[in-house]
């Protein structure tokens, strides 16, 4: 008799992915609920979390960026563990969140912890010997379309094949932002169960149109862009219990051309010479993990630029029926920083829950800036279901970045103490409904932070098992408001002032078996607003396709 092998394998690499400690439903999505979300950006998924704030110039093909606390430098991207910077120099140091493949990810969690927003990514991994496939089209407003493409399978060895690719393209007639991306995914290894080695390479290639403003402010200059991310990675023991460890080493590469303006001078071009950046990074981790209890360490060697520099971090994380606490401690070498800060979820009974996080961060002496300070705190009371909230964010911003790729002119972000006060109705109604709203108020309207700032989500999800015991049907739906008040844009000449921006949005999606059909909406109301100054975000923007994945 022939014994048919098992036909799930061992994991490849090894994640001890940080214990968040909101309240209610954590800022955290599984592949599946990545897509379900309707988000087709990193910066889709952070405007769903309060104390952070997004920028875009219009749609898909436009510079993305965002704050934390009214700072650029507090919004940090790790994928599979190495950090993603901007090695495109002429954006000042903020990293264009549009070069960030959401796409390929099987996994991303956010730590909001008082000093950083930490967005923690995992690629897409299988682990079936069954070969997996699956098709996504999509279409819609501003002349958008969009395929995607994935196939992975397992042998019996352990050994694994991942390709994927995405294509997209828009040509916006109304000034939205034209431009098109080619980006492709491969991994190649082989896991056994207690080790692994696996290559991993995503490449990106993007261009983006020249994007007019409105008289009197400049463009988004044209852009010609491949950003290579890849690594080679070495992982033993278990992340789940017991020791582990994990090696990687990863280049990260960006060779871009801008292209000139017609409409100015030969002597107002911009530098229209093809420029490259490359970096190369080690890192080495390791951990172990018992019980509640849950230690990690690492230290990681950046390389760019004739340079290195040495970071090292520890984190150690306890979780246990009562809540939750986390402490983190990095010495960043490339920063010129040390931060620490410890967090805390603290649930005594089923319906009354208390957060909160402090860290400081101390510059480097070389660097002249001053010791900075934060503290977010939160108190909830769980009420038929969601829990409703209060709290308060505080925090000393040292002068910052600029998002210069809108205009050059902008100024960085001025020093001082920032405060927020918060409120929030987060979880589940009832009967397949639930809610997931937020109030954000700070003290005054800062450079690149309004002062007030919401976003309000009805939300519904069945997949009415008593007609459908099978599983095999489900429906999904969201209606949301979003809301952003004033917004200041410092120049020397004097700030530039934007008008309070909100829209209406829905999300319908429809499964059935493992075809899921998908329909967005996005400023119903057709509003006329602004996130950057001189650029119109799109009037009624629709998106709808299908996902089709198949095992066979």
């Amino acid at each position: 008799m022939v014994v048919k092998r098992d036909s799930i394998k061992a994991p490849i690499g090894r994640f001890a992915d940080p214990a968040t400690y909101e309240i209610g439903p954590q800022y955290e999505w599984n592949r599946a609920q990545l897509f379900a979300t309707g988000a087709l950006s990193v910066t889709d998924l952070l405007d769903r979390v309060p104390g952070v704030t997004t920028f875009r110039s219009g749609w898909l093909a436009t510079p993305q960026s965002a704050t934390f606390s009214g700072d650029f430098r507090r919004v940090r991207v790790f994928y599979d563990g190495v950090e993603i910077e901007s090695l495109d120099k002429i954006t000042g140091g903020v990293l264009d969140l549009s070069t960030v493949q959401l796409w390929t990810l099987e996994h991303l969690s956010i730590e909001r912890s008082a000093s950083e927003l930490r967005i923690y990514m995992r690629s897409w991994r299988v682990d079936n010997t069954d070969p997996y496939t699956r098709v996504d089209i999509a279409t819609g407003n501003e002349d958008t379309n969009l395929y995607r493409g994935f196939y992975g399978k397992r042998f019996d060895n352990g050994g694994v094949l991942q390709l994927a690719g995405q294509q997209y393209g828009v040509a916006s007639p109304r000034f939205a932002g034209s431009g098109n991306s080619l980006s492709v995914v491969g991994r190649l290894g082989i896991a056994r169960k207690r080790w692994s080695v696996d290559g991993f390479v995503n490449r990106t290639h993007a261009t983006r149109d020249i994007e007019r403003a409105v008289p009197g402010n400049p463009p988004v200059l044209s852009l010609d862009a491949t950003n290579t991310n890849a690594y080679l990675r070495a992982a033993v023991g278990s992340a789940g219990r017991g020791p582990w460890a994990q090696v990687t080493v990863a280049s990260l590469g960006f060779k871009g051309t801008t292209g000139p303006d017609r409409s100015v001078g030969v002597t107002s071009q911009p530098d229209t010479l093809p420029r490259k950046s490359s970096e190369t990074q080690y890192n080495v981790s390791a951990g172990y993990t018992i019980g509640p209890a849950r230690l990690e360490v690492q230290d990681k060697l950046r390389a760019f630029d004739g340079a290195t520099y040495n970071s090292a971090s520890g984190r150690l994380d306890l979780v246990a029926p009562l809540g939750v606490i986390s402490g983190f401690v990095e010495h960043d070498g490339l920063r010129a920083l040390t931060n620490a800060d410890a967090g805390i979820r603290f649930q005594p009974f089923s319906f009354i829950a208390l957060a909160g996080s402090v860290a400081q961060s101390v510059p480097g002496s070389a660097t002249g800036l001053p010791t900075t300070t934060s503290a977010r705190a939160e108190a909830a009371l769980k009420i038929f279901g969601p829990w409703v909230s209060g709290g308060i964010i505080t925090a000393d911003n040292a002068a910052g970045l600029t998002p210069i790729v809108y205009d050059t002119l902008f100024l960085p972000t001025v020093p001082g103490r920032i405060t927020a006060k918060t409120a929030s109705i987060r979880g589940p109604i009832g009967r397949g409904f639930g809610i997931d709203a937020w109030l954000t108020r700070w003290d005054e309207t800062r450079p690149y932070q309004p002062q007030y700032q919401s976003r309000s989500e009805i939300n519904f999800a069945s997949n009415f098992l008593r007609r459908f015991p099978r599983g095999d049907f489900e429906v999904r739906a969201a209606a949301l408001y979003e809301y952003r008040g004033h917004t200041i844009f410092p120049l020397a000449t004097g700030d530039k002032r934007i008008a309070p921006a909100k829209t209406l949005s829905g999300l319908l999606e429809i499964r059935i078996m493992r075809g899921v059909v998908s329909y967005q909406q996005r400023n119903i109301l057709g509003y006329q607003y602004q996130v950057i100054p001189g650029f119109d975000m799109p009037r009624v923007l629709a998106v709808y396709g299908v996902r089709w994945e198949f095992w066979n």
